[in-house]
């Protein structure tokens, strides 16, 4: 199964991988007008989860692109970065507000707010997890977090 989200229509679409030709109707699972401009969903549980460049919290059951959550994020800022996956949590990289943590779950429940201060540069880079580390890159300094 391919998941995809994308265009500024904001669509999801589910699509059966394999077969020949045009399979646009006959592999296309479900489509839904709940998607994203710029980001891209996780995949967890059978749910797919992501926040919009709107700045909307979304999750789909997968199976059947019914809507299990659609909460705005309590940001101004977009979001261009794609959330990221890592101990139970959802880390979403708001451009000029820093890094939202939320609960992996289809109810909405921010676990923590991390701002930079500091640094004045926007955030537009996807975040990376390795090693128990959280790797965030903003256009002028790249920070490694850890425990």
């Amino acid at each position: 199964m391919a998941y995809c989200l994308g265009g500024r229509q904001n669509r999801a679409v589910a699509v059966r991988c394999g077969g020949r030709g045009d399979v646009s109707e006959s592999h296309k699972l479900w489509q839904v007008t709940i998607g994203a401009n710029v980001t891209s969903p996780i995949y967890l549980d059978g749910k797919l989860y992501w926040a919009s460049d709107r700045g909307v919290a979304n999750c789909l059951d997968a199976a059947t692109g019914e809507s299990l959550l659609q909460e705005r994020i309590p940001t101004r800022a977009r979001i261009y970065a794609s959330a990221v996956y890592g101990d139970g949590h959802l880390y979403v990289t708001t451009r000029d507000s820093g890094i939202i943590v939320l609960e992996a779950k289809p109810e909405y429940r921010e676990i923590a707010t991390n701002v930079f201060e500091d640094d004045p540069h926007l955030l537009n880079a996807t975040p990376a997890i390795a090693d128990g580390r959280l790797y965030v890159r903003t256009n002028g300094w790249l920070y490694a977090i850890g425990k």
